[in-house]
């Protein structure tokens, strides 16, 4: 029996109602290490503490953030510097599955928009296509952010001058908008890697889908570029 001065003492059972977890997950917790082996009364039943209860309870917390059982059992809480890296470490591989969520969702809201015009199956597909190979192309480089703004940057600066020559009627065939278009192709050229497949696969989507977030590039602004590209690419063949 326990006096009145010793901490209540939980059963196994007991714990998994105040945790909302199940028996059978404090046994696995226990073989994995996560857990301490608890005393045990008289009648052999096993017996959590305070302090084991805080364990089970940082675990759960850590457990809602993301991170595995295994890297649980290997952290040293008392250790701030480790703790801290670890940390730091699962919040870099969830920014990347959220960018990964986020470019499986822009080709999801654009095959949808295939798929819901006039379009054929095959079509669909080809637009998917081309977005899945534009996505691996971009996970490929990974570009550190330095160098990925510069290259918006020159996206939006290239756009502005286009627009300009847009908004004035300039013909697409004009020395000026070819030059512009010239250098638009040297910043698709030099994402693609020189890889033809990417390059088709851009010039397809410039074509029959919506830009997002695309430095202030618009539809209009993309038909005008592809237009000088083509007229360009006439010249060069003829050559």
């Amino acid at each position: 029996m326990q006096n009145s001065t010793t901490p209540p003492r939980l059963r196994i059972g007991e714990l998994a109602r105040l945790s909302g977890l199940t028996v059978r997950t404090l046994h696995h917790y226990e073989q994995l290490g996560l857990l301490r082996a608890p005393s045990r009364n008289r009648g052999r039943h096993r017996l959590y503490d305070a302090s084991d209860a805080k364990r089970l309870y940082r675990i759960c917390a850590l457990r809602d953030l993301g991170l595995s059982l295994a890297e649980i059992a290997r952290l040293n809480l008392d250790d701030r510097k480790a703790f801290g890296a670890t940390l730091h470490a699962h919040l870099a591989r969830v920014d990347e599955e959220l960018q990964r969520l986020t470019d499986l969702r822009k080709m999801l809201v654009q095959a949808c928009s295939r798929s819901d015009g006039d379009v054929s199956v095959e079509e669909v597909f080809a637009t998917i296509e081309a977005m899945s190979r534009v996505v691996r192309r971009s996970r490929m480089r990974k570009e550190p952010k330095p160098s990925s703004a510069a290259t918006t940057e020159r996206w939006r600066e290239l756009g502005l001058q286009l627009r300009r020559c847009l908004t004035a009627g300039e013909s697409p065939r004009s020395a000026r908008v070819r030059k512009l278009a010239q250098n638009a192709r040297a910043l698709l050229v030099d994402f693609a890697g020189g890889d033809p497949t990417v390059l088709d696969a851009l010039a397809h989507l410039r074509k029959v889908t919506s830009p997002v977030e695309l430095a202030g590039w618009d539809a209009p602004l993309l038909r005008y570029l592809d237009s000088a590209l083509e007229y360009i690419n006439q010249k060069e063949t003829f050559q």
